[in-house]
């Protein structure tokens, strides 16, 4: 029994030697380690495009890993980002960017890139990690679109006239297709009114040359003015006094359609005392005028008032609207209008206590030549302190030749909202542009430009310095410049307003100075570059 125990610490014995043996020569040799070759020919991951209207440039970091002769690099250009589909483009160059053009590929269609290195001498090439997308916007030769170019069946379309113009492609919000042959005649004119759409329809118009697109641009058709409460004067003519022998006799709530393109005379003042609407019918030729002898008066509780697509004429009226009756009007709306002639007073005042209207919205507009010499506020509400508009809303319009724009006295209000509008030729005799005596809590100034002051010596900006008004994207030419207490949150812009508009004596706002930054973005849309 013992020599069988020691024959087991002897075996024991001589398997450790032999383990720590074994051990001690493998430590003792150099380790063989593989060297590590990058499985890619990219370290940097990065591609970037520039450009974007009618060519685009892709570019990336050359490759670390290959020889310096001898690498090309293959772009591939898909729709489907994840590059499953077909290539729309694929190409091999031997540079580190290219630029492809939309004669290769479709303008508006979202395309994704990816890159790669080859090399002759590299076993294998990889796709970068990194893929960018980008969209060619094209060439736009289409005018932007104005409110009086779109009607229930018809839109009217304006163009650069451009070579090889052929035809107009519309499609609508469903898929359906129409398309309009483009004559030479046509094209040189720029201009085409294209009928048969359908009502209330949102359209893409794509305007093409041998096939490839130039322009694009969607709008929405209106909706037919239609049912029981239309009051429909088109087809009576040579009446100018039938609007205001009508008025009186229709219900409330109802629609009153007019002819374009004649005038309807208003020999005195007339009294609204119900819910309204006055509008041009539909169409393109130039809006039916209101003649005012004297001015819109309103009495008792209305719930709208909307004038629409006129042209408001002073034939001796010193007022567009001069309420001195008990009213009080929760939405009055002018759209889509201008004015025409001298006013020498307002073209909105309250002036009996207690008047309000609650909601009063200005859209579209072009509105001058009030209260100048005899220094009444283009929107004014007195009534001894106890008259008020409680929501000012003023969007897409221009404001000129005017002694103050707004002006309320001692009574609480709720909200001034301006935005995408021109104002020019404004402020003289120690006018404000706002004047209130406590300014309502939400005031906002968006996309706005302010032009020249008619007496840079006795023009003011603002009534109070502890009114907190917001300001974005919105500019001051050199030549505005208030006396005293000036608005502040406007950005400067170094020309004077005849620098920066076409023709501001005559009306014209057309900016013509492209650098300047707000060119695209600020004042009325239809003035912009």
């Amino acid at each position: 029994m013992n020599d069988m125990k020691k024959i087991n610490i002897q075996y024991i014995f001589l398997l450790s030697f032999l383990v720590l043996v074994a051990v001690s020569f493998s430590s003792c040799k150099k380790m063989l380690v593989e060297k590590f070759i990058p499985s890619r020919m990219f370290t940097p991951t990065s591609v970037s495009v520039s450009g974007g209207d009618t060519s685009v440039t892709i570019s990336w970091p050359a490759s670390l890993n290959a020889p310096t002769k001898g690498v090309t690099y293959t772009v591939e250009i898909n729709t489907d980002s994840s590059f499953r589909a077909a290539p729309a483009l694929s190409i091999t160059v031997n540079a580190t960017s290219v630029t492809i053009t939309d004669d290769t590929l479709q303008d508006n269609q979202r395309y994704f890139a990816r890159v790669k290195a080859n090399s002759s001498n590299a076993s294998s090439s990889y796709w970068m990690v990194d893929t960018v997308a980008f969209t060619l916007i094209g060439v736009q030769i289409f005018h932007p679109l104005q409110s009086s170019d779109i009607i229930d069946n018809a839109v009217r379309l304006t163009w650069t006239p451009t070579p090889d113009v052929s035809e107009i492609l519309f499609t609508a919000a469903n898929g359906d297709t129409t398309r309009v042959a483009i004559s030479d005649s046509v094209n040189m004119a720029g201009q085409l009114i294209v009928y048969g759409l359908q009502s209330g329809t949102r359209y893409t118009a794509q305007i093409l040359a041998k096939h490839k697109s130039k322009g694009k641009l969607t709008f929405t058709t209106l909706a037919p003015v239609t049912g029981a409460n239309v009051i429909d004067l088109r087809s009576i003519s040579n009446d100018p006094l039938v609007l205001f022998d009508t008025l009186s006799q229709i219900p409330s709530g109802s629609i009153v359609l007019l002819a374009r393109g004649q005038t309807y005379d208003f020999p005195s003042s007339y009294v609204i005392d119900k819910t309204v609407t006055i509008q041009s019918g539909l169409g393109f030729l130039s809006p039916a005028v209101l003649s005012l002898a004297n001015n819109f008066d309103a009495s008792g509780n209305i719930d709208s008032i909307r004038f629409s697509d006129l042209a408001i004429a002073s034939a001796g009226s010193n007022y567009f609207m001069n309420v001195s009756q008990p009213t009080n009007i929760t939405t009055l709306s002018v759209v889509n209008c201008t004015t025409q002639g001298n006013y020498s007073n307002s073209f909105i005042r309250l002036k009996e206590k207690g008047d309000l209207i609650s909601n009063l919205n200005i859209n579209n507009c072009i509105i001058d030549s009030f209260g100048v010499g005899s220094k009444y506020s283009l929107i004014y509400a007195n009534a001894s302190s106890a008259a008020s508009i409680a929501n000012i809303n003023i969007t897409n319009s221009t404001f000129y030749y005017f002694y103050s724009l707004i002006r309320q006295d001692k009574v609480t209000t709720s909200s001034i909202n301006i935005s995408n509008s021109t104002f020019d030729n404004m402020i003289n005799q120690g006018g404000y542009f706002f004047q209130y005596t406590t300014f309502p809590t939400s005031f906002n100034i968006t996309n706005c430009i302010l032009g020249n002051t008619l007496d840079p010596t006795n023009a003011q900006g603002i009534s109070s310095s502890s009114a907190t008004v917001s300001v974005y994207n919105s500019y001051m030419t050199s030549d505005c410049v208030f006396s005293a207490n000036p608005l502040t949150g406007f950005t400067n812009y170094s020309g004077t307003a005849s620098q920066l508009f076409r023709n501001p004596n005559q009306g014209d706002f057309t900016i013509i100075d492209n650098s300047f930054a707000g060119k695209n973005s600020s004042g009325d849309p239809r003035w912009r570059n």
